[in-house]
């Protein structure tokens, strides 16, 4: 059976999302599985998921996606590279996975591959730009262009910047696994403008937080769309980080420059730079804001804030320790029992399964536990807030699946 995985966050679902799935398909085969390595609650650019991460999961099987399973929080949370390793990891550990399919401003895969590889040679160069105050994304441009311009190039967009990182991290974790590049359409990363009817999702977030609901609805699949429209009628969406202003506040007021340092990978410039920033601004955006420098980008300012209110520092290994469930599509079934044969790691689809995990895993449960807890307290509705929802909440599961 051909098994591709895509390495996703959905925050939300729209239409570009779609034509990613749709042509996957088209290029391997009807009969094709395709399982997605979903960001949970917590997204790489250093913000809450917009919709928590069953309903996305939820919206991924309802067009088109066999199976979603979670990505390590430890990898969303990281750089381009620790987030493509800690996703391919969890692909790779599943044993049944041929091709990982990816999106590319410029689907040369012989040109991509150029790059992953000049990236790995250029560390002296990468070095120095570091050491110049660039930030990693920046310094490893610079790096890869004294080599290649053509190449490095690729890197000036954030789709290609982790496209590469794909194919570094299959090189260090499964060379077995085929990658699959697929031109991508629409919005460019970050863009307010759609293009070819298809928005970026940082658009239709603006969209959905300014103009509501109805404006989204033209580039998002019809199930895609009915999933948000569901979530925000019972007050569940949209999740808006500002909603948590306090409580990252009264976290981080507790916490002098040493103390964040865990959550900064030791660099101390950051860590002085989050606390002063901490101590003398009211909120997450005005932190950020003091905070970032071209050394230390937005998101990695926002990466390391969020760390330090959830507690998870740096160190901690971005690859999966277990595989959860989150929705199960049409070849799903089919899909888990073969990957349950085959797979190197527990594998929790209920949550009693979690419970039966050995005691060595029971931290990285209890952490990720936290996570989703302190997630909750952004929901809209106050009774949405209580905790424990990890023991509550089961896979979607396609009815005619």
């Amino acid at each position: 059976m051909t098994v591709c995985g895509i390495v996703a966050e959905y925050n939300p679902f729209h239409a570009g999302h779609a034509h990613h799935i749709a042509e996957t398909r088209r290029l391997l085969g009807a009969h094709a599985a395709i399982v997605c390595a979903l960001s949970g609650n917590f997204v790489q650019r250093g913000d809450l998921a917009v919709l928590e991460k069953y309903a996305r999961a939820e919206a991924a099987v309802r067009c088109g996606a066999d199976l979603v399973l979670e990505t390590p929080i430890a990898a969303c949370l990281s750089s381009a590279e620790g987030f493509a390793r800690g996703a391919v990891a969890l692909l790779a550990s599943l044993g049944c996975v041929t091709h990982l399919s990816f999106g590319a401003e410029l689907a040369d895969l012989a040109l991509l591959q150029r790059a992953a590889v000049l990236s790995h040679m250029q560390q002296d160069t990468l070095r120095r730009a570091l050491a110049a105050g660039l930030s990693y994304a920046a310094a490893m441009q610079r790096a890869v262009e004294q080599a290649d311009p053509a190449a490095g190039a690729l890197l000036a967009s954030p789709n290609n910047t982790l496209a590469i990182e794909y194919l570094r991290a299959l090189d260090v974790i499964d060379n077995s696994i085929t990658p699959l590049a697929i031109a991508r359409r629409g919005g460019a990363h970050d863009s307010d403008i759609p293009a070819d009817g298809l928005p970026s999702a940082s658009l239709l977030r603006r969209l959905l937080v300014e103009d509501g609901l109805d404006a989204c609805r033209p580039y998002m699949p019809e199930a895609a769309f009915a999933v948000l429209a569901r979530e925000i009628a019972r007050s569940a969406a949209p999740v808006v980080r500002g909603a948590v202003d306090q409580a990252v506040l009264a976290r981080l007021r507790r916490l002098d420059a040493a103390a964040l340092l865990p959550y900064c990978g030791a660099d101390t410039g950051l860590a002085h730079r989050l606390a002063e920033a901490a101590r003398e601004n009211v909120s997450f955006s005005a932190i950020c804001a003091a905070a970032q420098t071209r050394r230390y980008p937005l998101a990695r300012v926002r990466r390391a804030l969020l760390r330090a209110w959830l507690d998870l520092p740096q160190a901690l290994a971005a690859k999966p320790q277990y595989v959860r469930v989150l929705a199960i599509g049409r070849h799903g079934r089919a899909l888990l029992r073969q990957m349950k044969e085959c797979c190197a790691l527990p594998v929790i689809v209920k949550p009693a399964a979690a419970r039966s995990l050995p005691d060595n895993l029971q931290t990285a449960l209890a952490r990720d536990a936290l996570a989703d807890d302190l997630y909750a307290l952004a929901y809209p509705a106050p009774t949405l807030r209580a905790g424990g929802g990890h023991l509550r909440k089961t896979p979607f599961c396609l009815l005619d699946a």
